[in-house]
Parts: structure tokens; C-alpha cells; sequence
């Protein structure tokens, strides 16, 4: 049976800041902030707790390979800025230069994505309507710390949060994200599973994208 989960709290704390949006955006483009500050703010949480550690590391030699970084942090990603959503709050008339040098800290990996997200503009449009403060303010009081939000609950949040923002869109707008292919061929390919291409055997998956199974 699959289990229940809750995550009312977090995902209405989620909509009462896209709510803030209102004016400057209309609520169908509220996704181009609210989705890329998710994943920031869970980077984030992640990897408070080795922050210090990298940033230690780095601050001793700026040409240090990204796989020793990596082990500081204790993930495949890190970040190697001396700010993080609280100390942006610190100087709020630099806040938009000082949030974008903040993403630039992060390693290559994740930057990619944020880089696919154009959230820069976001940024720049969210100052110039003065909205970044709060926004900035309310994401960095949100707890996605994954030792209290497992990945499968934040997993069941994210997808909850794309469903509300994706509820007035077209058809073609929804989409099998290439990261959700790639992990789909890496447990496929995982050891231990050879069996799962077994003859004759069929092998059900959920696909949490369309809310669908689909039997291969």
C-alpha cells in the first residue's frame, strides 16, 4: 500500500509566498520563481551543516578540484559562497547582485540547472518590482532540511507544487523531465536488478510526472 503523505504545511507555506508575487506576476508565470527558490532552498538546507567545512577548504586554495569539495559537502554538489538566503537579507540594496553571486557558488551541476530555469531575469524583474526582499526572507525561514523533510517527501512536495502551478496549462506544457529519464535508466541499471529484464516478466512503474503506471 502506498504510504500517505503529508505535506499541506509545507506546500501552503510554498503558496503563501508565490501569493506575494501578485501584482508583479501573473499567477500563471508564479512557477518561474517559486520552482527555481525550491530548489535553491533545498540545496541550501542540505548543505548547511558542511557548509563551513567547504567553504574552509576552498578559501585555501581556489583551484581545488570539485570531487574534494564534494566529499566536504557530503553531496555531488556544494557551495563555495560566503552567503546564503539569511545573510542576502543582511545588505538589501545589493541583495540582487549578492543573490546572483550566491548562485554562482554552487557547483557546475547545479548551476546548470538553475541556468535552464533563466531564473536571473526573475531575479532582476522581482527587484525592480520589489518583491526579492520578501520572497528571499520568506524562503530562507522554509525548513527543506533533508533531516526532517526525507527526498520522499520532498519528492511528494515538489510534485505537488508543479500540479498547482500547472493546472491552467496546456497539454504540451507537461513533460517527463530529462533528470526523472536519467534516473529511471540508472535503476534500470542498477546493480542487482538484472532480473527486471527478465523474459516474460513485467515490470510496472509509476510515472509521478502524469500520475500514470505504465508496464514495460
Amino acid at each position: 500500500m502506498e504510504e500517505t503523505m503529508n505535506i499541506s504545511k509545507e506546500v501552503s507555506m510554498v503558496w503563501s509566498i508565490a501569493n506575494k508575487l501578485r501584482g508583479a506576476y501573473k499567477s500563471d508565470k508564479y512557477k518561474d520563481v517559486i520552482i527555481p527558490m525550491v530548489i535553491i532552498r533545498r540545496f541550501e538546507c542540505a548543505l548547511a551543516k558542511t557548509k563551513a567545512a567547504v567553504l574552509e577548504e576552498y578559501e585555501k586554495d581556489k583551484t581545488i578540484p570539485a570531487k574534494i569539495l564534494c566529499q566536504k559537502s557530503g553531496y555531488s554538489f556544494y557551495n563555495t559562497s560566503k552567503f546564503d538566503l539569511k545573510e542576502l537579507l543582511n545588505d538589501s540594496e545589493h541583495i540582487a547582485a549578492n543573490f546572483k553571486s550566491y548562485i554562482k557558488g554552487f557547483s557546475a551541476n547545479v548551476q546548470e540547472i538553475i541556468d535552464n530555469l533563466s531564473f536571473n531575469s526573475e531575479i532582476d524583474k522581482m527587484d525592480k518590482n520589489n518583491r526579492l526582499l520578501g520572497v528571499i526572507k520568506d524562503f530562507s525561514n522554509l525548513d527543506l532540511n533533508p533531516e526532517t523533510i526525507s527526498n520522499h517527501k520532498m519528492g511528494y512536495i515538489f510534485e505537488d507544487i508543479i500540479r498547482r502551478f500547472s493546472e491552467n496549462a496546456e497539454a504540451g506544457d507537461h513533460f517527463t523531465p530529462r533528470e526523472v529519464i536519467k534516473l529511471m535508466v540508472d535503476i534500470l541499471l542498477s546493480e542487482g536488478s538484472d532480473d527486471l529484464m527478465a523474459a516474460g516478466k513485467t515490470v510496472t512503474i509509476l510515472d509521478a510526472a502524469c500520475g500514470t503506471r505504465r508496464d514495460a
